[in-house]
C-alpha cells in the first residue's frame, strides 16, 4: 500500500522526462493552464514556466493549480508563499497537530516562536524569531515588517521551524519572504561604478588602451622608417666595379 500523502517520488512521478507521449501530455497541459486567467499574471501566456511550475507541483505532490496559485517568481527564482510552506507542513510534517506560536514582547522587543510536538518522539521543538533578528539581518528593509511585524516573524519563524525538523516538506524549494529579504548577488558588470572594483576594472581598461595605442604608434612608426630607407636605396647611384677608385 501507498500513502496518498507520501512527498516520497517515484520512478513513475518523473516520467515526463523519459517518456515522450508524458512529456507531450505534460505540454499541453501546461499550454492549457497558461491560456487561462484564472491563473496568476506571472505564468499567463508563458506555457515553458506553467511547465516547470508542474514539475514542481508533481515533485511535492500537490494539486498543479494550487502550485502554480502559491509560486512567486522573486530575484528570477521560483518559491513558494510561507503560508503554502506551513501547510504543507501541518499535513505532512512529523508533527503531532498543526504549528503553533507564542508572542512576546512589542515593537524593537517583539519575539515570535513557532512551536510543534515530534509525533515519534512527544518531543516539543521551536523556532523564535524578533525583531532584533530581522534587523540584524537587514529584514527590515521589507516595509511589511513596519506594517505587521508580528505576522512576518510568524512567517519566518515557522519556516524556519520547517526547515530545522522537516526539510523534506519543502524539498530544498525557498520560500517567497526568504527570497524578498536576501538580495540577489550582482554580476562583475552590474558593480556600481564607484565602488572599488570597478575603479580597479577601469584602470586596468584604460592601461591596456594605452599599451594598443603604443603598439599601433610604434608599429606606424616602423612602417614610416621603412619606406625612408627605400626611398634612400632608391636615391643612391649604383656602385660598379668601375667606378670604384681606391686611392681617390
Amino acid at each position: 500500500m501507498t500513502d496518498s500523502n507520501s512527498i516520497t517520488t517515484t520512478e513513475g512521478d518523473n516520467s515526463f522526462l523519459t517518456n515522450t507521449n508524458a512529456f507531450e501530455h505534460t505540454w499541453r497541459v501546461a499550454t492549457a493552464f497558461s491560456k487561462s486567467k484564472m491563473v496568476p499574471e506571472t505564468f499567463q501566456s508563458k506555457p515553458e514556466d506553467c511547465m516547470v511550475a508542474l514539475m514542481m507541483a508533481q515533485q511535492l505532490g500537490v494539486n498543479p493549480l494550487l502550485a502554480l496559485q502559491n509560486i512567486q517568481i522573486i530575484h528570477g527564482r521560483p518559491g513558494f508563499s510561507a503560508s503554502f510552506a506551513i501547510g504543507l507542513a501541518n499535513e505532512r510534517g512529523p508533527f503531532n497537530g498543526p504549528i503553533t506560536w507564542t508572542v512576546k514582547g512589542k515593537g524593537d522587543s517583539l519575539a515570535v516562536t513557532a512551536k510543534a510536538t515530534i509525533k515519534a518522539t512527544g518531543e516539543i521543538v521551536g523556532n523564535t524569531v524578533s525583531m532584533e533578528i530581522a534587523k540584524a539581518e537587514g529584514w527590515t528593509k521589507n516595509p511589511k515588517y513596519k506594517t505587521m511585524p508580528e505576522q512576518m516573524l510568524r512567517y519566518r519563524s515557522a519556516v524556519w521551524l520547517i526547515r530545522s525538523h522537516c526539510p523534506e516538506v519543502l524539498m530544498g524549494f525557498p520560500s517567497s519572504d526568504e527570497m524578498v529579504d536576501i538580495q540577489p548577488m550582482k554580476r562583475v558588470n552590474e558593480v556600481e561604478t564607484g565602488s572599488t572594483v570597478a575603479s580597479l576594472n577601469s584602470e586596468l581598461m584604460e592601461g591596456a588602451k594605452k599599451v594598443e595605442e603604443a603598439i599601433k604608434l610604434d608599429k606606424k612608426n616602423k612602417e614610416v622608417l621603412e619606406a625612408d630607407l627605400k626611398i634612400v636605396r632608391e636615391e643612391e647611384p649604383p656602385e660598379t666595379q668601375e667606378d670604384f677608385d681606391p686611392f681617390a
